[in-house]
């Protein structure tokens, strides 16, 4: 692992962060009335060796949380369960989280490949568990439907391959070369669904959704662009069917690895696909069906939220896919009624810790780092902690 933080810096970023909370976008909670929803890559989590500090500096962020969707959980859950743990402590409360946890994917059980789990996190005295878990899956038929449709393509790219490859074992080429697939078939990693309902006040109905915890292909734009696609269209055909479904509503919550670094032109593409989806699924192009908070910038300080460490990209996400008659949950119309002086009431942001980190350590903000500086800080925290920083979404309990 990578360079760590001394105790006595871990000191200080705790220090700081009690004295100055919001400033780094640490969210309040829990609170009565509202609910707060969280997404989180915390990178390789797995050993505990040389990483009781972080856990229990991460643990800091999920205890404020009633749902926290967890991607990149190793196959040895000893730093899942730690981390539980050490949430338990800061709520006094031992047992009052409970887990939900996938088994690997992303690699076939005894060939060499990057495992990994997908966790929920759910504080059990405001979020109960229904009944279904399972993960999202294109069938059989799915998987021939799109090689059929992308044949040429697929054997143009396998046989380039097979010819680099060949090039590789003859000792005239240096690098072996990687297969990599121009259309999609299936998932790389398959994410993970778990039913939940959120109890009311008064006569007010519960809210019930499906959250969908997701890991989506960091690789070429094309391809994260189609693994995407492919999961948007998964879960708006089935909400189509939603009186199938054992809740009327999907969360989504997780690293989707969106290409984002040109915001404004990242921004239209997404929000046409969106439109072009309600019009082909839901009979009109009204986004308020489908709701990205992260892919605009914050009403209240006119910025992009960016959710890597390196703060140039928005990779990670919360959504909301709504049921037909669905209005619990936020949708576009919901930033216009953003107002922290009612703490209660839907807002959404990122735990900005690489802030924090360079605040304390450098002294300075993040953005006016040097990238030798940025550089420098990262080995320090992007493995150890993450590369990625946790995000949220305030949402109205049913009833207040």
């Amino acid at each position: 692992m990578a360079g760590r933080f001394s105790s006595i810096q871990w000191d200080q970023i705790e220090a700081e962060l009690a004295a100055n909370t919001a400033r780094y976008g640490m969210p309040d909670g829990p609170r009565e009335e509202s609910m707060l929803f969280a997404s989180f890559n915390i990178r390789k989590l797995g050993s505990i060796r040389n990483r009781q500090r972080e856990l229990a500096f991460m643990a800091r962020f999920c205890a404020r949380c009633d749902l926290v969707a967890i991607q990149e959980v190793q196959d040895n859950l000893d730093g899942l369960l730690r981390l539980k743990t050490l949430v338990d402590e800061r709520v006094s409360s031992t047992g009052e989280f409970e887990l939900l946890v996938s088994d690997i994917t992303g690699e076939v059980p005894g060939e060499s490949g990057m495992a990994e789990r997908l966790a929920f996190m759910y504080r059990k005295s405001r979020v109960k568990r229904m009944d279904v878990t399972s993960d999202i899956a294109i069938d059989r038929t799915g998987v021939i439907e799109n090689f059929n449709q992308n044949e040429n393509e697929i054997t143009q790219a396998w046989d380039a391959y097979q010819k680099k490859k060949q090039e590789f074992q003859a000792g005239s080429r240096k690098t072996k070369p990687t297969f990599t697939l121009p259309a999609f078939l299936t998932f790389t990693r398959t994410p993970y669904v778990a039913a939940f309902e959120v109890p009311a006040a008064g006569n007010t109905k519960p809210l019930q959704f499906l959250a969908v915890n997701a890991h989506l292909l960091y690789g070429k734009p094309i391809e994260r662009k189609a693994e995407f696609e492919a999961l948007m269209r998964w879960m708006t055909m089935r909400l189509r069917r939603e009186k199938r479904m054992i809740a009327p509503n999907f969360v989504l919550l997780g690293d989707l690895n969106l290409d984002f670094d040109k915001p404004i032109k990242d921004r239209e593409k997404v929000e046409a696909y969106i439109k072009g989806l309600n019009r082909e699924v839901f009979g009109n192009d009204d986004a308020s069906r489908i709701y990205f908070p992260f892919i605009d910038k914050h009403p209240l300080t006119n910025r992009e939220i960016r959710t890597n460490a390196r703060q140039n990209q928005t990779f990670d996400q919360i959504a909301f896919l709504r049921g037909a008659k669905e209005k619990k949950l936020p949708s576009h119309l919901s930033r216009d009624s953003i107002d922290r002086s009612q703490p209660d009431g839907f807002d959404f942001g990122v735990f900005n810790f690489a802030e924090l980190f360079a605040r304390v350590i450098k002294g300075k903000a993040y953005h006016s780092l040097t990238k030798t500086e940025r550089q420098e800080l990262g080995k320090h925290f992007e493995h150890s902690v993450s590369d990625h920083m946790p995000i949220w979404v305030r949402v109205p309990r049913p009833g207040f």
